[in-house]
């Protein structure tokens, strides 16, 4: 196989873990160790995962610096939090595979991924919530903002991914079976401003670059590991096992999946295999070597 598993940023933190470094050890070996398998042996394998919960510490922890402490941009906080978890997630790989008894070698990459110039609208929410006394503050700094019970929170640019600028890295790290760690929270996202590379205060959705590395890396699996066994479908939330395109394709027009949530996860799985993948699973974590072998998850097919 040729495989790029894409982790959800469940597989590093939950609602009620306490968001320590030790408790993403924890849940990361949680998460990981039933793939041991996939991740010890010699099929080509990418990992890829989220950062969203990462990020939202980072930005409270930027809030309470001030001012003593100067103001890091969002692309930063991406970039910081790519490199964090990647050591994180590193080294939990390297353990899982020595007790395994591979011998793969692992290494995290940073990825820059350019985007669309175009950026669209601010519409992602990210970091906390303030109050709404603090509005013209906030608005001073430049920010777009959203309205809810909570107060205000800020919004971002959420721009299409194009291209990851090390894909040639990565290609060969992957052909070589090195297991390589890039693409955290979907890269940090940059574009061209005349002969230099400028970085953008926005994200990229995470299941979208996954799905684009898998088809430049031309591998035959995707695979989103999220907090779900399964993809669900109508008022009765049937659980969809194999399916193919055309039927996923139909569930997805018809606005079967949360845009929030789902949605992206099942448009990275279809174009996937609508551009030639052999099969797209989306499954929890612990249920993905079952998912492998045509026993759970929701495992898309042309």
């Amino acid at each position: 196989m040729r495989t790029v598993l894409a982790l959800g940023g469940n597989a590093l933190q939950r609602s009620g873990d306490d968001g320590s470094v030790e408790g993403e050890l924890r849940r990361a070996h949680a998460s990981l160790t039933p793939m041991a398998e996939l991740l010890a042996g010699r099929d080509r394998l990418l990992l890829t995962h989220g950062n969203g919960p990462q990020v939202g510490h980072a930005l409270l922890r930027a809030e309470a610096g001030r001012p003593e402490t100067p103001e890091r941009p969002l692309d930063h906080l991406v970039s910081d939090t790519q490199g964090g978890l990647g050591y994180l997630l590193e080294r939990t790989v390297r353990e899982i595979i020595a007790g395994a008894g591979g011998s793969r070698s692992v290494m995290t990459m940073l990825a820059q991924v350019e985007v669309d110039p175009e950026l669209g609208e601010p519409r992602k929410p990210v970091g906390p919530w303030y109050l709404d006394a603090r509005r013209a503050e906030l608005e001073a700094r430049g920010w777009a903002l959203a309205e809810g019970e909570k107060g205000v929170r800020r919004l971002v640019v959420s721009p299409t991914p194009l291209r990851v600028l090390e894909l040639d890295i990565i290609r060969s790290l992957f052909e070589n079976r090195m297991l390589c760690i890039t693409a955290g929270g979907g890269g940090t996202p940059v574009v061209r401003n005349g002969a230099r590379w400028r970085g953008v205060e926005g994200v990229i959705d995470k299941d979208t670059v996954a799905g684009m590395l898998a088809q430049q890396l031309n591998a035959t699996h995707l695979i989103i590991a999220t907090d779900v066994e399964h993809a669900w479908v109508g008022p009765d939330r049937r659980p969809l096992g194999e399916v193919g395109v055309a039927e996923l394709r139909s569930h997805y027009d018809a606005g079967e999946f949360p845009a929030g949530s789902m949605g992206p996860k099942v448009c990275a799985a279809l174009d996937f295999v609508e551009r030639g993948g052999e099969m797209a699973i989306i499954t929890a974590t612990g249920n993905v070597m079952a998912a492998l072998a045509g026993e759970a998850g929701t495992r898309v097919v042309a």
